[in-house]
């Protein structure tokens, strides 16, 4: 076997192990048994979160890729199994947050888990095991840690929930992570709305996604239709969407039919788009084999897209076109989950707008009428051997000439004859 095809089916172990762990886990890890008995609501919670099944993730990933070592300590372990750096259970735990007692450079796993056996929270409580008080628990780059992420050996931005929110309004007014995603309304350690539930993720993204869509009033056969699609991130601290390429994907279609019969479809996706070192970007390029950013194409927070689709009504059309704007969810990428040849994961309807629009007749065609030709009008000819008028006039007034020169000569005369007899 060659040395490429190794690399490739050791990428595609590395990738399915990933997948694996995050959507078909069978059962989340359970956190410690000593938390659950007193924290029973906060543990059920935690089940939800996509922290809960990070690491599944891992231990798959070890166990089929040895090159992951290689990334160093900051790598896919200190994130996806951070309570193992300290020699805890395995996993994004209880203890994996709450022993958390220093944060170093943003992101990258850069962080510190305490062996003092002291655990730590947002507010120090009467409690059976020692606990203080940490500031960090109220502070985003708490989350930052890991939520930060960039390649290992290019550089290249893997995640950057972090800058996207630093850069966002809901920095600039004082809302941290924690203010949306540790909100009392929301179960209390799910980190978000829905958690696992793709159904329940996609009514979150509804509340927020704001879609406007501009139609136009009619349709007309043989005539171009302009459908304008705006979409506002009004609720999200960060772009929409966030994470990795292989943890979601978010894209708007329309279709337009006429009788049942499609006439247009198109489809625009959402996030990031990645190429490899040779600098292809087809088929996708994962997170692994990211060396540069192709493209980003995503909800930023507090600013709207707009969102143009346009096509040509079909010329024998009639009766009423039928439009339809949808943004759509999944939680694992098509592309990935067709590459390692696992379970499609179902797609979500965000939002949905239609209209029908009634298709008119085809503007009538103008009649070609060859232009007649008008003959162009003729000069009047000059008779031959007449005088010409213009010479004629001239000659008329050949007299006026000698006449004003004379008339000069006799004024200086007159006017010297005065001067000298004043003079005498």
């Amino acid at each position: 076997m060659s040395r490429v095809s190794v690399r490739y089916w050791v990428r595609v172990a590395i990738l399915a192990a990933l997948v694996m762990g995050l959507a078909w886990a069978a059962e989340a890890q359970s956190p410690g048994e000593a938390c659950a008995p007193c924290h029973e609501q906060q543990c059920e919670g935690w089940a939800q979160s996509a922290h809960a099944r990070a690491s599944s993730a891992y231990q798959a990933l070890a166990a089929s890729a040895g090159a992951v070592a290689a990334w160093g300590p900051y790598g896919c372990r200190q994130c996806h199994a951070p309570a193992s750096v300290s020699g805890g259970d395995s996993g994004v735990s209880c203890e994996a947050c709450h022993l958390l007692d220093r944060v170093g450079r943003m992101g990258a796993g850069d962080f510190h888990l305490a062996t003092d056996g002291v655990l730590r929270g947002a507010r120090a409580v009467q409690s059976p095991h020692p606990l203080v008080a940490s500031p960090l628990f109220s502070d985003a780059l708490f989350c930052a840690a890991c939520h930060e992420q960039y390649h290992p050996t290019t550089g290249v931005v893997l995640q950057g929930t972090y800058t996207e929110w630093l850069n966002s309004d809901a920095s600039r007014e004082g809302k941290t992570c924690q203010t949306c995603h540790m909100a009392k309304d929301l179960p209390s350690h799910a980190f978000s709305a829905g958690g696992a539930d793709a159904a329940a993720k996609g009514k979150a993204l509804a509340e927020a996604i704001a879609l406007d869509v501009k139609w136009p009033e009619s349709a007309q056969a043989g005539a171009p239709v302009v459908v304008d699609v705006r979409l506002e991130n009004v609720a999200a601290g960060h772009a929409l969407p966030t994470g990795k390429v292989e943890g979601s994907e978010m894209w708007l279609e329309m279709a337009a039919t006429v009788d049942g019969q499609m006439v247009y479809t198109e489809t625009l996706p959402y996030g990031v788009m990645y190429a490899d070192a040779e600098g292809s970007h087809e088929p996708p390029v994962s997170s692994a084999d990211a060396a540069s950013v192709f493209s980003d194409h995503r909800l930023p927070p507090g600013r709207a897209v707009v969102e143009r689709f346009a096509f040509v009504v079909p010329s024998d059309a009639r009766g009423n076109l039928a439009v339809e704007v949808r943004l759509m969810y999944r939680q694992t990428p098509a592309w990935l989950s067709e590459r390692l040849a696992l379970p499609a994961s179902p797609a979500v309807v965000v939002h949905r707008a239609s209209a029908s629009l009634a298709v008119l007749e085809p503007p009538a065609r103008p009649t070609y009428v060859p232009p007649t030709a008008t003959p162009a009008p003729m000069a009047t000819p000059t008779p031959s051997g007449g005088p010409d008028e213009s010479a004629v006039r001239a000659e008329g007034q050949g007299w006026l000439g000698p006449f004003f020169l004379v008339s000069a000569l006799l004024l200086m005369a007159v006017t010297v004859w005065a001067v000298r007899r004043r003079a005498v």
